[in-house]
């Protein structure tokens, strides 16, 4: 399994991109935050599934209409 540490207190901290191997690793990490950010909210948690997508997008040149004369 899986574990991942999330720092609720900031959503754009990129440890919500790590996963770890133990839980002993997750936890370790998690009291390095709570070290550096005394008011951190830090949890972790197993993973039970991980889904991934991909989008793909695609663009074509738009026709344009020609001005009309000015009147």
């Amino acid at each position: 399994m899986s574990f991942i540490v999330i720092n609720t207190s900031n959503n754009f901290d990129p440890i919500h991109q790590m996963e770890f191997a133990t839980v002993e690793e997750a936890d370790a990490h998690a009291r390095e935050i709570v070290t550096t950010q005394p008011q951190a909210v830090v949890r972790t948690a197993q993973l039970i599934n991980t889904y991934t997508a991909k989008v793909t997008v695609t663009s074509k040149p738009v026709q344009t209409i020609p001005d009309s004369p000015a009147s």
